[in-house]
């Protein structure tokens, strides 16, 4: 894959919901740093131990670090895979965020895909700090900067619902994965809001990416009870993470 880079150099052009959500995940990282010096909980989860905390230069990146140490079984839990699922392939982690949970695939070529890339650095996210295991790539899920069948997987936890245009997302994704490749996400269906203006359904998905063999894996309702009440929306009684997957 010639074309893959840790940065695209050309800069996507952010928009209001972007903004928002940059700032969305600056209060995040706040929230981080007060966890890590045990402060507070986040989504149920107590703070570190000294013999979990990683400590690195600045205390954004120590929070950082060790939110993704601690949160490693997040990707494997959300799509019901084990950690070996993707053994020897490239795999693209499409909205993988500023933590790179996807690190906990093991033996795997891992892209992460973000148009946020640069400003998460900019805000004290260590995205440095994976770039052994993972190549950052700036840029739209509509718009990927990848040759076609570049993929042997292409993953996404809880993020697709961020797009601007799922249709066009979606083709963006048939273009780029192999031929027989794997494709497993987790989907959040809910009322559109400002950060994820997508409300999408079954029909959504089929209609966009049926094509590819996908079935629903699982369907759940978020667990809410376990989240902050100080630091996110109660949950939508009808809201649901829905598990898609061609090789289930």
């Amino acid at each position: 894959m010639q074309r893959l880079r840790r940065r695209r150099e050309a800069s996507p052009r952010l928009g209001p919901k972007h903004l928002a959500e940059l700032a969305w995940w600056e209060r995040a990282l706040h929230d981080r740093v007060e966890w890590y010096r045990g402060e507070r909980t986040m989504y149920g989860r107590r703070p570190p131990t000294s013999d979990e905390k990683h400590v690195r230069e600045t205390i954004e990146a120590s929070a950082g670090v060790t939110t993704v140490a601690v949160s490693l079984d997040r990707y494997p839990d959300a799509l019901k895979i084990p950690r070996d699922h993707f053994v020897g392939k490239t795999i693209l982690d499409l909205g993988c965020g500023p933590y790179p949970l996807s690190i906990a695939f093991d033996d795997c070529r891992i892209v992460g895909l973000d148009p946020l890339i640069l400003r998460y650095e900019a805000a004290g996210f260590p995205l440095d700090e994976f770039t052994d295991r993972v190549t950052f790539v700036r840029a739209f899920a509509e718009d990927m900067p990848f040759p076609a069948r570049s993929f042997d997987a292409v993953i996404s936890v809880n993020a697709i619902d961020h797009v601007d245009d799922f249709a066009l997302a979606a083709r963006e994704i048939s273009r780029v994965l192999k031929k027989d490749g794997i494709l497993r996400l987790q989907v959040h269906y809910h009322p559109p809001t400002e950060l994820e203006p997508q409300a999408l359904g079954d029909d959504d998905v089929l209609r966009h990416l049926g094509h590819l063999g996908i079935e629903k894996i699982s369907e759940e309702v978020p667990p809410g009870r376990a989240r902050d009440p100080d630091s996110v929306p109660a949950i939508d009684p009808d809201e649901r993470l829905v598990v898609w997957a061609n090789d289930g």
